[in-house]
């Protein structure tokens, strides 16, 4: 059996295209990983098809006709909250949206992902569920460039996708994402989501304020290996003081280390955008192998 899954990720000032094959034999292999320096403001914007026209370019040099989309919007808003785990997709869409009436001024321009917290609920009538609301006008704005070019099979949230990824390895793990505006927080083990937390920054240096809180709160975690991301993630300075002050190992998130994949590019795949794209064609190409 062979499957391969192509992904794109946007994040503010570039774009990453993806490729993903697995077979029984040899497993994952990374078959492409390309960036651009185009952002979602030169996608989205109103002179957006010249860049959107360079992107297709890509992707048909690339012989890639269907993709994964995987957008890094500006802003999000994340929410926990429970429901019945036999709801019907109808149902569970159309409490969303009844949540965001209550969490948003404007419900409408927003779209939702989530995450499971527990994936095989027994006994429990019950489910846990993180959710994701981000605004819909970037997504909507490059959908509606790109379906002109490649069909485009899935649109996520990109950290539905990462926390997926690394839920995936079914080992404890702790992904610890440090961005200029927000810091994310996510534990988890035997491929579920335990714990997430979600801070926006009034300063940057807020970010190594709250990594370590929580570092250091649950004696739990503390024994999980911790991965980080982000674009304050290759601050050298910034990761060794907080891997000194919490007492621990900080790993580098890389799907390739984590799932042993072969590489068949020069890219040595670590900018946060191409581990968006790696973990949103991953997903995609996982959620297609058989149980």
């Amino acid at each position: 059996m062979s499957i391969i899954c192509h992904a794109c990720a946007i994040n503010a000032y570039s774009t990453a295209v993806a490729s993903i094959a697995y077979d029984t034999v040899g497993g994952y292999t990374i078959t492409e990983c390309k960036t651009m320096r185009t952002g979602i403001g030169e996608l989205s914007g109103p002179n957006g098809d010249r860049a959107v026209s360079k992107l297709a370019s890509l992707l048909k040099k690339m012989g890639i006709e269907t993709l994964a989309l995987s957008i890094q919007t500006p802003c999000f808003f994340p929410l926990d909250t429970v429901l019945s785990q036999n709801i019907s997709d109808k149902t569970f869409d159309t409490y969303c949206r009844a949540e965001a009436a209550f969490l948003l001024s404007d419900p409408g321009e927003y779209l939702h992902d989530h995450v499971p917290y527990t994936l095989y609920p027994e006994q429990d009538r019950a489910r846990r569920y993180l959710l994701f609301y981000y605004p819909c006008d970037m997504f909507e704005a490059v959908h509606g460039k790109l379906c002109s070019f490649c069909t485009i099979s899935s649109e996520t949230h990109y950290l539905r996708s990462i926390i997926l990824s690394v839920a995936a390895t079914l080992r404890p793990f702790i992904l610890l994402e440090l961005e200029n505006e927000y810091v994310t927080f996510s534990a988890g083990r035997s491929g579920e989501l335990e714990y997430f937390r979600y801070w926006q920054l009034n300063h940057r240096s807020d970010a190594e304020y709250f990594a370590l809180r929580e570092l250091t709160a649950n004696q739990e975690h503390r024994k999980y290996p911790v991965y980080i991301t982000g674009n304050l993630a290759g601050e050298k300075s910034l990761i060794e003081r907080i891997s000194r002050a919490a007492g621990t190992n900080l790993h580098p998130f890389s799907l390739v280390e984590l799932f042993s994949m072969q590489r068949n590019v020069r890219s040595p795949c670590t900018s946060p955008v191409e581990l968006k794209a790696l973990s949103a064609a991953f997903l995609n190409l996982y959620d297609q192998l058989p149980s």
